[in-house]
């Protein structure tokens, strides 16, 4: 067709900007107007050819496509998002638990042997 979605084919990290562009062929791209869709919900009506998604989050990814009213609609782009290094993703958590059980063991441990000591003393 003559509408294109130019868009990023690696995966965006949550946070960062995205910037797609509906192009035209033979046509300046800076007159242009379009509509672009999320998974077929509109994003953005009547942009100037270009849409920008400042942080980019997990609720972003899908199939995105732009669509010119007499020029009709590009092809569908997959969008990627992955998570930033620095989201947090629970391993903190599994650290703390990890503690707690080896305390909980060497405690334990420290009764078991106190006992035994206690027995054999009687």
């Amino acid at each position: 067709g003559d509408v294109i979605l130019e868009s990023s084919v690696h995966p965006v990290t949550e946070g960062h900007p995205l910037t797609l562009h509906c192009l035209y062929r033979n046509t300046n791209p800076s007159n242009l107007r379009a509509d672009f869709y999320n998974d077929g919900s509109v994003v953005q009506n009547q942009t100037t050819g270009e849409i920008i998604i400042h942080k980019v989050s997990k609720s972003d990814e899908g199939f995105y496509h732009c669509k010119h009213p007499e020029r009709g609609e590009s092809p569908r782009s997959w969008i990627s998002v992955r998570l930033s290094d620095s989201t947090p993703s629970g391993g903190s958590v599994g650290v703390t638990v990890e503690l707690i059980l080896v305390f909980l063991f060497i405690v334990l441990v420290i009764i078991m042997i106190s006992m035994l000591f206690y027995k054999m003393k009687k």
